[in-house]
């Protein structure tokens, strides 16, 4: 305990702020102001509910505390406004998260943190261009949405980056023939297209049939159905079940999605393989049929893992989630952490103009976050987009936690493995 408080203080005398301490929790709206400080508002539109409510919790914790760390920083630094954060819940829902957008850029805001969904991303889109407001999503990945020159920036890779993670992943597993399920949204289109690709491109066959469902649906006892039909054509064409693989790219709707999968017996002799919707999800986790589903079937997911500073502030933001969430926190919850940062840096420099910050947004980024990361150093693609990444590799283990098995390397597609769960 004592190195740990020893830690965020010389974190606290490094970045630069007073008082940076987690014994007391941030509030929204951040610090009481006095009457001749300017206020300057952004609006963190997050998951609270809904399929990414997990997610959305995590990183409602690190924009507050964000929030609460850059006042002090300003205030230190003699500065004449302070930052106002305000967190809404888009519920992970696309119309929700433009309706909330319109609302408050009605009330004078103009910039944004989220949303984490590509969907809710994608909605907004012509929206924020036509009426310059920027945003910034600490999760999006969907390749449909990398584009230059747009007001949407995205402190994550995009799935051209983590296909290739999950396609070697299932290889490495000892898998020949993939049978795929996905989320029918623009996250999910884009993210089964790059596993297909380079899970081909690897050798291996994906099967003739697939699943696309409705993000809407919250039972699946068709879709087991299905999948349990497909496994039992690809034996009787003589493929052995520990070569077959089911790809199941999801947000936390895998829950009941395992749920159903558990009435087949022939589902549970097969692997399964999860991507960044479904790693460390709560929801699956705490499920008492899909937790035991997940762990029979060794359940591996992807999550793009944080990379590293000169001085990195990921064990005090992983520090502060723990104690106010009780749990390990996601990486993405890291990139909302560094968003508030970074857009507060870049107001403060430019002003409050979205067209001044879209400009200068990549430069402060790469020179804060090479320093002071949370999610570690950043740099921003011609897309606006996460350049580079590494993914780790997680999995319910047999006492139902969620387990750090691996780390995927982009540079090499290569994994270095912590512990194989296939030898």
């Amino acid at each position: 305990m004592k190195k740990i408080l020893t830690l965020i203080l010389v974190l606290a005398l490094i970045v630069g702020f007073v008082g940076l301490t987690t014994s007391c929790k941030p509030k929204e709206g951040g610090e009481e102001q006095k009457p001749s400080v300017e206020t300057r508002k952004i609006v963190a539109l997050l998951p609270l509910t809904g399929a990414l409510g997990t997610f959305g919790e995590n990183s409602k914790e690190t924009a507050l505390l964000a929030a609460r760390d850059v006042n002090y920083w300003l205030e230190r630094n003699g500065k004449n406004w302070r930052l106002e954060l305000t967190v809404e819940d888009t519920a992970t829902d696309p119309t929700t998260a433009l309706k909330k957008m319109k609302d408050w850029y009605g009330a004078g805001v103009k910039f944004f943190v989220g949303p984490m969904s590509s969907g809710e991303c994608k909605e907004l889109l012509t929206f924020a261009n036509s009426n310059k407001i920027l945003y910034v999503s600490p999760s999006s990945t969907s390749t449909a949405l990398s584009i230059p020159d747009d007001y949407l920036f995205r402190f994550c890779p995009d799935d051209f980056v983590q296909g290739p993670a999950i396609a070697r992943t299932m290889w490495e597993a000892g898998v020949t023939d993939v049978i795929f399920i996905w989320r029918g949204d623009t996250w999910g289109d884009g993210l089964q297209s790059a596993v297909e690709k380079r899970f081909k491109e690897l050798g291996g066959k994906v099967y003739e049939k697939h699943i696309r469902y409705d993000p809407q649906l919250e039972d699946f006892p068709k879709e087991a159905s299905l999948l349990n039909s497909y496994v039992k054509d690809l034996i009787s064409k003589g493929v052995p079940k520990d070569r077959i693989g089911i790809s199941a790219i999801a947000f936390e709707e895998v829950a009941p999605l395992m749920e159903d999968a558990n009435e087949y017996q022939l589902l549970k002799e097969v692997k399964w393989f999860g991507c960044d919707g479904s790693a460390l999800s709560e929801a699956l986790k705490k499920h008492e049929v899909a937790a035991p589903f997940a762990a029979e079937t060794k359940f591996l997911n992807t999550l793009y893992a944080p990379g590293l500073s000169k001085y990195p502030l990921f064990d005090y933001v992983r520090g502060f989630v723990n104690q106010y969430l009780s749990r390990e926190t996601d990486a993405y919850s890291y990139n909302t952490y560094d968003i508030v940062w970074c857009l507060a840096l870049s107001i403060d420099k430019v002003g409050y103009d979205p067209e001044k910050v879209k400009d200068v947004l990549p430069e402060v980024t790469d020179k804060r976050t090479e320093l002071y990361g949370a999610s570690g150093h950043i740099v921003l693609n011609e897309n606006g987009d996460r350049a580079f990444a590494d993914y780790d590799l997680w999995l319910i283990n047999k006492n139902l936690n969620w387990e750090k098995v691996g780390v995927w390397r982009g540079e090499s597609d290569t994994i270095e493995w912590v512990r194989n769960p296939y030898k």
